[in-house]
């Protein structure tokens, strides 16, 4: 079974630096979803945690850097990297999701 995430747009500025803004969540299907760092840090006023997904999708997958993407339902920060195999140029959409939530995020 595919796993799917959540892509929300977000509002920002276009190449040409006009406004553009915030789009309807779409869901899109990966190609895998690898878990990354995680961590807890407890504090006085209230604990911090930052937790990371590496999200693999296919090429033209509707998603940008800073991008809301939800990941087995975490709310995360999306950074997109395209990357091509340089012997078959096949290739994806890198997705480094990540989400922190408590005090100080």
């Amino acid at each position: 079974m595919t796993e799917t995430v959540t892509v929300t747009p977000q509002s920002g500025y276009d190449t040409d630096g006009n406004p553009v803004g915030g789009g309807s969540p779409v869901e899109v299907s990966t190609l895998g979803i690898a878990p990354g760092n995680s961590e807890l840090r407890y504090g006085t006023g209230g604990d911090l945690d930052d937790v990371q997904f590496t999200v693999y999708l296919e090429l033209g997958s509707p998603i940008t850097d800073d991008d809301q993407i939800t990941v087995r339902g975490k709310k995360c920060r999306a950074r997109v990297q395209e990357w091509r195999s340089p012997r078959t140029n096949r290739g994806g959409l890198v997705v480094l999701a990540r989400s922190t939530t408590g005090k100080g995020a």
